[in-house]
């Protein structure tokens, strides 16, 4: 490799950021110019067009809890009015929080002998009543959420608990609440698990975490309605080998982000995230590649005209050419590769990538050759994202118990909230031991 190709690989390191790599937007030191992978149109401040919204409405006189009538006193001439039939004329409501409080139930035990037998006969504790004093369900469903959902640490939720409920609650009994959940959420998971190996289309991706100040990998399998999370030592194959053998006999789409161990995966129909192609062809344009820019227009002019238009094509279309056409100009327009004593031989970026599209040209334009294929990978990054707020929180997990604890409680919470399930209710109803089924509402 000359001088001149060595400067510009540095150069192009250098420029790295979140637009053009796979670097988060954290990492960039002052934020570049916006050059999304998908453009998006200019859009006014405020609700859009079509935008449902959720206006604070008034609900029927029926239903408020509390009505305060104001009537006149007095008119303005001296008169006293409290003795005349007066008639409403307005109505305003205030939405609003009543000063918490715990309520406590206490359960009389009653006993008696049988007049028959005399054997001792008692009334029987509920289920979730297991200790002469004890917080119920709902302050355990709490404590879950707020840890888990909301990334509280256990400190903030004593701090929280004593300033609404004015009690004090430790931390050995967020500990027990949290464990208690997980063991109730195990049924869960398995739904969870199943549901998604019968769907068409599945999502993956890893990202690392720290357990026991070692790296450790979190790793993601979902959709639009189910999540599965799961920690793992390791980010390759023996990750799913081991906590999902059931992917080796997958038969639908999976969606990924071209990670080489999941191309192991022979029986799935495997479909490549676009939007991480789009920000690696936004690097070669910088460095001036006019294929890059040629495919970058291609990807997006397929992604618009598919979900605009409800476009699609085939191996016989006139885009499917174009598409090699433009990696065979790639290989005429990047360096030849580069002879080394050792190894393989050198090859620039863009000509790794133009390989990379032209052997995989299948997987890049599946969401264009088939219909509910989507575009990129988005969908798994983003049940990703929560444990990026957890870590800034918490830094690590102290034990690989508290790291697959908080994997399994998120992806039952994620999966609630997919479907529209009140996510207190429902915990509050398996930790009293109810069973809780998807698609039929236990509380």
């Amino acid at each position: 490799m000359d001088l001149n190709q060595k400067v510009l690989v540095l150069e192009a390191r250098l420029n790295q950021n979140s637009q053009n790599s796979s670097k988060p937007p954290s990492s960039d030191e002052h934020k570049p110019k916006r050059k999304p992978g998908i453009p998006q149109e200019p859009k006014s401040r405020g609700g859009q067009k079509g935008h449902k919204g959720d206006t604070l409405k008034m609900v029927p006189s029926d239903q408020v809890e509390k009505v305060e009538p104001l009537k006149p006193e007095r008119c303005a001439c001296g008169k006293r009015l409290l003795r005349q039939l007066m008639e409403l004329k307005s109505r305003r409501q205030v939405f609003d929080i009543p000063d918490p409080k715990l309520i406590v139930t206490e359960y009389q035990q009653y006993g008696c002998n049988c007049p028959n037998c005399g054997r001792l006969n008692t009334g029987q504790f509920p289920q979730e009543v297991s200790a002469p004093v004890q917080y119920g369900v709902g302050v355990q469903a709490l404590v879950s959420i707020l840890n888990v959902k909301y990334h509280l640490g256990y400190q903030q939720i004593e701090e929280l608990f004593g300033d609404l409920f004015n009690q004090t609650i430790n931390a050995s009994t967020i500990q027990s609440a949290l464990v208690k959940a997980n063991t109730c959420a195990e049924p869960i998971m398995e739904q969870i698990k199943s549901r998604l190996f019968e769907s068409a289309v599945c999502h993956v991706d890893e990202t690392g975490i720290r357990i026991n100040k070692g790296r450790h990998w979190l790793h993601v399998l979902c959709n639009e309605a189910y999540t599965f999370l799961y920690p793992h030592e390791k980010r390759g194959k023996e990750a799913f080998n081991e906590v999902m053998p059931e992917l080796k006999t997958y038969r639908g789409t999976l969606v990924h982000d071209c990670w080489s161990s999941y191309w192991s995966l022979v029986l799935v129909f495997h479909s490549l995230c676009n939007p991480h192609l789009l920000r690696e062809l936004t690097a070669q344009i910088e460095q001036e590649r006019s294929w890059a820019d040629q495919m970058h227009k291609l990807l997006l002019r397929l992604y618009y005209e598919k979900y605009l238009r409800g476009l699609q094509i085939s191996k016989k279309s006139p885009e499917w050419l174009e598409f090699e056409q433009i990696c065979q100009a790639a290989f005429e327009e990047e360096p030849p590769p580069v002879k080394n004593i050792r190894g393989k031989p050198k090859k620039t970026k863009g000509r790794n990538l133009a390989e990379r599209l032209l052997k995989y040209q299948e997987e890049v334009l599946r969401f264009a050759l088939e219909e509910n294929i989507p575009f990129s990978n988005n969908q798994a990054e983003r049940d990703l994202r929560q444990i990026k707020g957890k870590q800034k929180v918490a830094g690590c997990f102290r034990t690989w118990e508290g790291a697959s604890r908080y994997a399994r409680l998120a992806s039952v919470f994620s999966s609630w909230r997919k479907q529209n399930y009140n996510v207190f209710l429902e915990l509050k109803g398996i930790l009293a031991g109810k069973k809780f089924e998807f698609g039929m509402q236990t509380t």
